[in-house]
């Protein structure tokens, strides 16, 4: 697998203009979120008056701005484990 192909850069200027490298889709997006698969994960950002000012899918780069009030990668919590977890805890 190419290094490359790992690799993401997220960088924030002054709260209002975002550039995403390294993404591989653009889920879904509206003025308040954006939910963007990346070589590292999934990535939402949420904010206010969001709009996506360039994006290149040939280089895996996106821009966007608005107001930004959090960058959160969502990591799936699908083991086993933690099924039996939650499902104990609402059967109580």
């Amino acid at each position: 697998m190419n290094s490359e192909q790992n690799n993401s850069t997220v960088t924030l200027k002054n709260r209002k203009n975002l550039e995403i490298k390294g993404i591989k889709k653009l889920e879904s997006l509206n003025p308040n979120e954006f939910y963007i698969i990346t070589n590292l994960g999934d990535l939402l950002v949420r904010g206010e008056n969001l709009e996506m000012r360039e994006l290149d899918m040939d280089k895996g780069n996106l821009w966007i701005s608005g107001l930004i009030y959090s960058l959160e990668y969502i990591e799936e919590v699908s083991t086993k484990k933690n099924k039996q977890n939650i499902l104990g805890k609402i059967f109580k």
